[in-house]
């Protein structure tokens, strides 16, 4: 028999919106059209994102862990993937691309241990956000076709990941 508390989260899981329902909330209709293009991609692969802190935050779960997470408000969606080993095998393309999207640290939270020196696919950054160091902003289809690969990376990586938000 479910606890009370199991019962209510489900009622919540139940009423609360689909990512799908917040990215038809996009202005840009190609921005709209890719990113639910992207989740039709998710749920193929019964990698349903699950809501995280609202309505505009996602977590995609492989397993027990997370593989990346996405924000969505009205004129951007934006996937984050969490810090970890990028140091393994990546076809060269899609590693020079994810590359291009590590972010600097700019400070978000007072407890944040700040900007951490990380090594991705061989390319060393000196002040790469701790928490989230590649971070995809309104990706068009060739980002994601490489968003794609590095889901594939993660289901690897995930595990063994130093991110407080990949468990």
């Amino acid at each position: 028999m479910p606890e009370n508390g199991d019962l209510m989260e489900q009622k919540q899981e139940k009423a609360a919106p689909t990512m799908r329902d917040v990215l038809s909330e996009l202005q840009d209709g190609e921005i709209r059209q890719t990113a639910l293009g992207f989740a039709a991609y998710l749920d193929e692969r019964q990698l349903t994102p699950r809501i995280w802190f609202n309505k505009n935050y996602w977590r995609i779960p492989y397993g027990e862990h997370f593989l990346c997470s996405i924000l969505v408000d009205k004129v951007k969606w934006r996937v984050f993937f969490f810090s970890g080993d990028y140091g393994g095998e990546f076809e060269e393309k899609s590693a020079k691309t994810v590359r291009e999207y590590v972010r600097p640290c700019i400070s978000c939270i007072h407890d944040c241990p700040k900007g951490q020196e990380m090594t991705v696919f061989g390319e060393k950054f000196e002040n790469a956000c701790f928490q989230f160091p590649v971070q995809f902003v309104n990706p068009d289809g060739g980002v994601l076709e490489c968003i794609k690969g590095l889901l594939e990376y993660w289901k690897e990586a995930a595990p063994r990941s130093d991110s407080w938000h990949a468990r």
